[in-house]
């Protein structure tokens, strides 16, 4: 087994690249990793997917180690029964170091099931950390109980007022998916006001 020293991690849910990574992320320091070798399709399905690793192809005492298709490395964290829990980029000079050294790790036939293929893979953390915010606001947001907010996002959008609280929360939900940006924008201005 090859082994590699002394890295940061930055582990999510989802993978994110070293360029998405927060400062107020919790960035831990490995001292040591085991690190396997495995094809790029398998590489590419298990850092864009939900996936359950067979614990019969790496030792069992692993959790935690790094994959690598000799042209990107991530770390993963693993639970008891081999389903990928969390997901780690590299910074890049430390990936650029391991990679150097690619030809001297050994392939492995890693076996695994992908559970649910994620279709935002593409999308990036920030635009993630709006849809949710979004998702979550409206979701928390009843019709009769919460009428007035809705009236005042409404015209917080449109400079329009109305009291037709279907059309406006249909229209509010039709902006979500259309214009993410302006509908975060918004919801965060109105929920500033709610606080004051």
């Amino acid at each position: 087994m090859d082994y590699i020293y002394d890295i940061v991690l930055n582990f999510h849910d989802d993978y994110y690249d070293f360029y998405e990574w927060k400062s107020s992320d919790k960035i831990i320091n490995v001292k040591r990793i085991p690190i396997y070798k495995i094809d790029t399709k398998d590489y590419l399905n298990i850092k864009n997917n939900i996936v359950t690793i067979n614990r019969n192809t790496i030792p069992k005492t692993n959790k935690m180690f790094l994959l690598t298709n000799g042209i990107e490395v991530m770390g993963i964290i693993i639970d008891n029964q081999g389903k990928v829990i969390k997901k780690s980029s590299l910074i890049f000079e430390e990936s650029d170091e391991i990679l150097e050294e690619k030809d001297i790790f050994k392939v492995i036939n890693l076996k695994y099931i992908v559970n649910k293929y994620n279709k935002d893979k593409f999308i990036s953390r920030i635009l993630k950390e709006k849809i949710n915010y979004i998702d979550l606001s409206l979701n928390n947001l009843d019709k009769e109980r919460d009428k007035y907010i809705l009236k005042y996002l409404y015209y917080d959008i449109y400079n329009e007022d109305s009291d037709d609280i279907d059309n406006i929360y249909q229209k509010l939900i039709t902006l979500s998916k259309e214009n993410i940006s302006m509908m975060y924008e918004s919801l965060k201005r109105v929920n500033l006001e709610l606080k004051r």
